[in-house]
């Protein structure tokens, strides 16, 4: 061993809706050899998972991708990648990437100590993104320490009418 030690990287990416935040995160895990992502949705997992094996994020066969949610797991023997409700991430398993979505469901009387749990413990071997909205800054900043928040801006204008 050369004594050369490897620090993961934790990103954090915080910005408002449509700025490209999950789709970064799906691209960045399928860039690595594992990984997993916690979204806050059943739907919104499921979405992913089946833009995934669209290939809207990059190559990826069926046969490496997994869906657990409270309501379905899709769990191919082989995976090394899983798309997840934040609740049902299996953190047990050693994976390069973690993504957790939306982490600012952290102030939520209902899940909130799932989301702290995600955001203090879940980690890649190789890097770790949390993404959600930019109120989270602050508590991030006090439960992380020093560390260096990436912001987003929107795609396009919110309209109502």
């Amino acid at each position: 061993m050369s004594g050369i030690s490897f620090q993961p990287v934790l990103r954090i990416v915080l910005g408002p809706t449509n700025t490209g935040k999950t789709h970064l995160a799906m691209e960045r895990m399928l860039a690595h050899d594992s990984g997993m992502i916690g979204l806050p949705l059943r739907l919104l997992a499921r979405e992913v998972y089946d833009r995934a094996l669209r290939g809207d994020f990059g190559r990826i066969h069926k046969a490496d991708l997994a869906l657990m949610t409270g309501e379905e797991k899709m769990l191919p023997p082989k995976a090394r990648y899983f798309i997840c409700t934040t609740e049902a991430m299996p953190i047990s398993r050693e994976v390069e990437f973690v993504a957790i979505d939306e982490c600012q469901l952290a102030a939520s009387p209902e899940r909130g100590h799932v989301f702290t749990d995600r955001v203090l413990h879940a980690r890649g071997t190789a890097e770790t993104i949390l993404l959600g909205a930019a109120t989270m800054a602050p508590i991030l900043r006090q439960l992380l320490g020093r560390v260096e928040i990436e912001s987003r801006a929107r795609f396009s204008r919110l309209a109502w009418g």
